[in-house]
């Protein structure tokens, strides 16, 4: 019964979107319907504007954040893995935006960072290093999710069950880029700054 209310709890906060929220609250505009039809910051920045695009991503990182204190005062840290994964589940599919939202790297940033900053900084490095170095944000994002595979399955000291949720937690998120991996491999992925 605990993990349930862990899920369902969990999932509640994970579902807030931050570019649902502003677009249609502020801007009158359904996030979805423009540009990769993505609800996320990287959309949000391009379709919005940077301001809402920072707004969009605090949002969907504290969140993260929230779901894990949350979860730390009341049920105790061994749900914490559990409660990650659902958030990142109820940002990628809300069930009031008939389960499209985004691709919750930001909501899977904050979360990691609140759980394990050490190890969680490190694989945001390499983040920002693919970032700038291939100016996209995608290859970034993917880096992310796979360094997050072998840092914490080396150095976090994990339980096996929870060790495999943060792994489907990663995997997850690289399944959600599959479209951005099809297009890096096609040479037609977005540059920061412009199109390739």
């Amino acid at each position: 019964m605990t993990y349930l209310v862990v899920f369902i709890i969990s999932y509640l906060v994970g579902s807030i979107s931050g570019s649902y929220i502003i677009g249609n609250l502020f801007l009158k505009k359904d996030i979805r319907k423009y540009g990769s039809g993505n609800a996320g910051t990287t959309n949000a920045m391009r379709v919005l504007g940077k301001k809402a695009g920072v707004t969009t991503f605090l949002i969907d990182f504290f969140k993260g954040m929230l779901v894990v204190f949350i979860v730390k005062k009341l049920f105790g840290e061994e749900y914490i893995p559990l409660g990650i994964l659902a958030a990142v589940l109820g940002h990628d599919f809300p069930f009031y935006m008939k389960f499209k939202g985004g691709k919750g790297v930001a909501t899977t940033l904050g979360a990691l960072a609140f759980f394990n900053f050490k190890l969680t900084f490190i694989c945001y490095l390499s983040w920002l290093i693919l970032t700038i170095v291939t100016k996209m944000v995608s290859v970034g994002s993917i880096a992310f999710y796979i360094s997050i595979i072998i840092i914490y399955s080396i150095y976090s000291g994990l339980s096996g069950v929870n060790l495999i949720i943060i792994i489907l937690i990663a995997l997850l998120g690289i399944y959600r880029h599959k479209a951005n991996i099809k297009r890096i491999i096609n040479g037609n992925e977005n540059k920061i700054g412009g199109r390739k």
